[in-house]
């Protein structure tokens, strides 16, 4: 994208100084304006009288900002009648056409080919591009007759077995995530709980899956020991009527466990 450049000095310049403020805020959209249109500072007359007025261009011309047809300037072209020239244009740091035109095309063939393939110039003549099929009798092209390797397929999904039990791993890696998270450890009484009650809960839900550990694993994550006498007691937040009925449904479990 073209520019136009204001020096950081342009407010205590001379030239600045000798034209008021409303000549300046033409001087600055004509810069704008020239910088668009790739005009390397030639500014049409009816453009300048499209944003400004004339007692501004001419306070413009007489502060040595700009140029009218008949100038004098030896470092600026020369303007046709009635259009005006930005003084000094190039030489304060504004690029010209061909610059600019240069910089998009050099942008516009980068893009050219990476929308093609090529993050570097095409290969040269003779050279076969990296996408292009291998031609026939290559020998690193592999025969038709070669075996392909098996397709992957998604794991069957079912429902959990009546005697699934967790693994010595699920049981270690849910003791860790307890002790993490500052839980006690569960005995075994209470695993062979949580089990059970786990069981049930997926076969109520009629939950399929394809492995079961690690969902175990997050639910004994979530267990907690309340009272401290082996009832295991669902972490999350519960009514009071719940609590009653969670407490009474593990005291049951705890008592058919003991007489088993």
């Amino acid at each position: 994208m073209p520019y136009f450049a204001v020096d950081d000095k342009a407010h205590s310049h001379t030239k600045m100084r000798r034209a008021n403020n409303a000549a300046i805020g033409l001087w600055t959209l004509i810069g704008s304006w020239v910088a668009q249109q790739l005009t390397d500072g030639h500014v049409p007359g009816e453009i300048a009288k499209m944003y400004g007025t004339a007692p501004q261009m001419k306070r413009l011309v007489q502060a040595g900002l700009w140029h009218e047809h008949g100038h004098t300037c030896p470092r600026c072209p020369a303007v046709r009648p009635g259009d005006y020239y930005m003084h000094d244009y190039r030489e304060s740091g504004n690029p010209s056409r061909a610059e600019v035109e240069a910089r998009r095309n050099k942008d516009a063939e980068k893009k050219r080919r990476q929308r093609s393939g090529y993050g570097t110039p095409p290969p040269p003549p003779g050279q076969m591009p990296f996408d292009e099929e291998p031609p026939p009798g290559d020998e690193d092209a592999p025969p038709e007759d070669a075996p392909r390797p098996p397709r992957r397929t998604a794991p069957a999904l079912a429902g959990i077995p009546a005697d699934w039990e967790p693994s010595e791993v699920d049981v270690q890696a849910a003791q860790d995530a307890r002790l993490a998270a500052g839980q006690p450890p569960l005995t075994a009484l209470q695993v062979a709980s949580v089990t059970r009650k786990f069981r049930r809960r997926q076969t109520d839900d009629d939950v399929r899956a394809a492995a079961w550990g690690g969902r175990w694993q997050q639910w004994a994550e979530n267990e907690r020991v309340d009272p401290p006498d082996g009832v295991v007691v669902p972490f999350e937040q519960m009514t009071k009527s719940q609590q009653q009925r969670a407490g009474l449904a593990a005291l049951r479990e705890q008592m058919q466990g003991g007489t088993a």
